[in-house]
């Protein structure tokens, strides 16, 4: 259940990746649904995968860099594509300087 201060929601299916667009502050209490939403998005991915689109995101901290990893991760074990977008100023850099810009589609 999202909190007042970040939301999860996702696109419709269709074809192509399933999309979960990311807005707010993205902290540890939001890390536990972070990484719910990604690992079930992942376990229904088709072929093309998952996007996690960051664009409305503000702030991000550790805990939920954490969470987006495990989604990467359970993407990589079960040979599903994983890609980042959207991240803008601060969140961006954040994964730039940790070394996961190979992520974003732009």
């Amino acid at each position: 259940m999202p909190d007042d201060y970040f939301m999860i929601s996702r696109e419709p299916s269709a074809p192509g990746p399933i999309r979960l667009s990311f807005s707010g502050d993205l902290d540890m209490g939001a890390r536990d649904e972070i990484e719910e939403a990604l690992v079930d998005a992942v376990k229904e991915a088709p072929a093309a995968g998952v996007v996690a689109d960051l664009r409305g995101v503000r702030f991000i901290d550790s805990e939920a860099v954490s969470a987006i990893l495990e989604g990467y991760l359970a993407a990589e074990r079960a040979g599903v594509g994983f890609r980042l977008s959207g991240a803008l100023g601060i969140v961006r850099r954040v994964f730039d300087v940790i070394g996961l810009e190979h992520l974003f589609d732009e």
